[in-house]
């Protein structure tokens, strides 16, 4: 059980450092975010962005958070030889200058994991991308039902 607190109190305070650090990393840009909507008893949901480095060097992401999930996750999406399609954990995402990379329904993904709370349609989420080096890269991203037409 005080175990249990400590570990909550020190996520707690690493998620609210990297809040207060700034809600942006200067080189790196988060578009096309949005969080599929789920029912109200799942303990996960899935969210998909595009992370763009706009900056001269390269930039490694190496995880997210997000304040709604106790453990947040970039997936890969990978089509075995039997067609069959397996998630996995993608380890990192790399970016040289003037990459762009998504995370889009079908494909590689966010996953939102042991959420505290479901999101509902409507809403937004602060999820946070985090680089090797540097400040978290953090937006909002709305809860939605189905992608938006837009992308």
């Amino acid at each position: 059980m005080l175990n249990h607190f400590y570990k909550k109190t020190c996520q707690g305070a690493v998620l609210a450092a990297v809040l207060c650090s700034g809600f942006a990393h200067a080189d790196v840009s988060i578009s096309e975010g949005w969080l599929r909507a789920v029912p109200p008893v799942s303990p996960t949901m899935a969210g998909y962005l595009t992370v763009t480095n706009n900056g001269a060097s390269s930039v490694k992401i190496m995880g997210a958070s997000s304040e709604v999930a106790g453990h947040t996750m970039l997936h890969s999406m990978k089509t075995l030889e039997d067609g069959t399609r397996k998630m996995g954990h993608l380890h990192h995402i790399m970016l040289e200058s003037g990459e762009s990379f998504s995370l889009s329904p079908g494909g590689d993904h966010l996953m939102l994991m042991k959420l505290q709370r479901v999101p509902q349609p409507g809403e937004s989420v602060t999820v946070c991308l985090m680089p090797a080096e540097g400040d978290a890269i953090c937006a909002d991203l709305p809860v939605l039902r189905e992608r938006p037409s837009a992308f």
